[in-house]
């Protein structure tokens, strides 16, 4: 049914439980032959088309495509079966409480009963039959589902209720002292235990009620205790057999959604033909995105107006097709990805570098008038410092080598907030690999949704090397260097996932006292050399300090790239390391012997 090496158990629990909000809506509509009949009834529960097409042909179990229609499995299972297996089908399948109406529709249907009978009957069945229970609230729901225990022992009754003990005695211990005598014990319970395995906390009371002495009064009655559980207001089953606090089914429906796309179709659909896209379907698109200012996808116009999902076998060509006529149509312009948006939207400041990223050389000049703050070749620089200036960490936007793509493309990334970028809102293309994003077009449109769900549009210039638009997002970041966060890929084009990491990275980081410390060195700045101001900030590190951490501190100062720092750190004797030892140290007392006469041949 899905590709399992993917799949986690989260995942499927949550889109078993999307799948029974699909199967009441089947069993409610007599014939469903567009899965977006199904979508309109659900869009208040947040399950939209493409992912209510991929549930559907991914779960036989539940689901079947029989003469054109969608309908419950169990529809085709129990044709012509006696009545009571029908009931056991189609309440098995549902997996949770059913409304008696539903079911007594969906039965009806399959056994060919008038609809009131077989209300009736389910009634009288549900009553009398070991393999039902009718909850307090009227609801139905197999007796697979709830903890079925009478006089039995302890090993039996959980070996018959396929349930470990180790499961019952997880929540007695989270009960702690609890009397299951008490009124209202179960609501009490829930309230301490929710989420809770509904064969655990029944086998709780149970242990209590009905204590394995012989000659003790047994109190638990399985079906009176699953029938209150069952009913109580506010609380939901999960569809891994757990009762929990009704909010959280936004949740599942929400992983559902992002994960649907991970399932295989295993029901066969009759095919369909490739989309033929004429003017007027076209320009109804169009229409689309030009109503409103945000981007809209390609992929939502084929959803809504084709009811072509990914799912689809045509949807590659059909991807294309409607790309291509929007990427032909003047009054529209591309975005990046599926991304659509009215001409003239992109912000035409982000192929602009701002003034802060330029770097501004200076005209000091030593005794034999070449300049203090000259640059070195790699021949000049320090065998650890050639290493050093390519590292991701040290390049920034203007001052960067793009590599060649890796062999491998990361899904995800950890990145690291530089102070001169919080104080912009911006962040260097230099920190990704190269392909990490799409080349076309030159200026495209971001989202990242943080784990709160907070959506962020930003925007990525190709030609200045900058994402744009992060400010509000920096400064919500008390750390002013070095803040860590990762950023992951989704299924959805240019949409990405964010998340701030607990962390700090070790050589960008600076403390707030350490930030302020800097400013005021920037503030008398104006008439001093870079050799100059480096020798203030190696003041602060008698133990010595790493190559990075300069470079950032600096950088908090003035704007400096990575080949002058290393080329003063690598010609100025007063700047040294030890052997063996990564850290930079600055000695005063050397200051005079000014720069390393041996390395004049490598300036350029």
């Amino acid at each position: 049914m899905a590709k399992a090496a993917q799949i986690k158990p989260e995942e499927l629990a949550a889109r078993y439980y999307a799948d029974r909000l699909i199967l009441e809506q089947l069993s409610e509509i007599d014939e469903v032959f567009k899965p977006s009949e199904v979508a309109e009834r659900l869009s208040d529960h947040g399950l939209g088309l493409a992912a209510v097409r991929s549930l559907l042909a991914s779960n036989p179990e539940k689901f079947a495509y029989n003469e054109r229609r969608w309908v419950p499995a169990a529809r085709v299972e129990g044709d012509g079966r006696p009545f009571s297996e029908i009931v056991r089908l189609v309440t098995e399948k549902f997996g949770a409480p059913m409304q008696m109406a539903v079911l007594a529709k969906e039965v009806s249907r399959i056994s060919g009963r008038d609809e009131h009978e077989t209300e009736l009957a389910i009634e009288a069945l549900g009553e009398i039959a070991d393999e039902y229970l009718i909850t307090k609230s009227g609801e139905i729901v197999s007796a697979s589902c709830v903890f079925v225990a009478t006089d039995e022992s302890i090993e039996q009754t959980c070996t018959s209720n396929s349930i470990e003990e180790s499961e019952i005695a997880e929540v007695e211990k989270a009960l702690g002292k609890f009397d299951w005598a008490q009124q209202d014990a179960i609501i009490y319970a829930l309230e301490k235990t929710a989420p809770v395995s509904i064969k655990g906390l029944s086998g709780a009371a149970w242990k209590q009620l009905s204590p394995q002495d012989p000659y003790a009064r047994h109190l638990f009655n399985w079906r009176e205790f699953a029938a209150e559980l069952l009913a109580i207001p506010g609380f939901i089953c999960s569809a891994d057999g757990k009762i929990c606090a009704e909010g959280d089914a936004k949740g599942w429906v929400k992983t559902a959604v992002k994960a649907a796309s991970k399932f295989i179709p295993t029901i066969e659909v009759e095919d369909v033909a490739p989309l033929e896209l004429k003017k007027d379907a076209t320009e109804k698109m169009i229409k689309v995105v030009l109503k409103g200012d945000d981007a809209v996808t390609a992929t939502s116009l084929l959803e809504n107006q084709f009811e072509i999902t990914p799912t689809v076998k045509t949807f590659p060509d059909d991807m294309a097709t409607v790309m291509q006529a929007l990427k032909d149509e003047k009054r529209l312009e591309w975005v990046g990805g599926d991304r659509f948006m009215k001409a003239g939207s992109t912000p035409d400041y982000i192929h602009d570098i701002p003034e802060p990223f330029k770097y501004v050389p200076t005209e000091h000049l030593q005794e034999d008038g070449d300049p203090v703050d000259c640059e070195l070749n790699d021949e000049g620089l320090s065998s650890s410092l050639r290493k050093l200036i390519v590292h991701p960490l040290a390049t920034d936007v203007m001052d960067e080598d793009i590599l060649p793509a890796p062999r491998t493309m990361p899904d995800n990334l950890r990145l690291v907030l530089k102070p001169v970028h919080r104080e912009l809102g911006t962040f260097p293309l230099c920190q990704f690999p190269t392909g990490w994003f799409e080349e076309a077009p030159e200026g495209q449109e971001l989202r990242f949704v943080d784990p709160a769900g907070n959506d962020l549009q930003v925007w990525l210039s190709h030609k200045s090397r900058l994402i744009y638009g992060l400010f509000d997002w920096w400064l919500d970041q008390p750390v002013e260097s070095g803040s860590v966060f990762s950023l992951t890929k989704t299924e959805e084009a240019n949409v990405f996932e964010f998340k701030w990491l607990d962390q700090t990275d070790p050589v960008v980081y600076i403390s707030t006292q350490r930030m302020e410390e800097l400013r005021e060195v920037a503030a008398d700045s104006e008439e001093k050399s870079t050799f100059e101001l480096l020798r203030e900030v190696m003041a602060h590190w008698p133990k010595g300090a790493d190559f990075l951490t300069i470079l950032w501190e600096m950088n908090v100062v003035r704007r400096t790239g990575r080949r002058l720092l290393a080329s003063l750190l690598s010609g100025y004797i007063c700047f040294y390391q030890r052997s063996g030892s990564p850290v930079w140290h600055y000695d005063h007392k050397k200051v005079d012997q000014g720069f390393d006469k041996s390395k004049k041949k490598f300036v350029h």
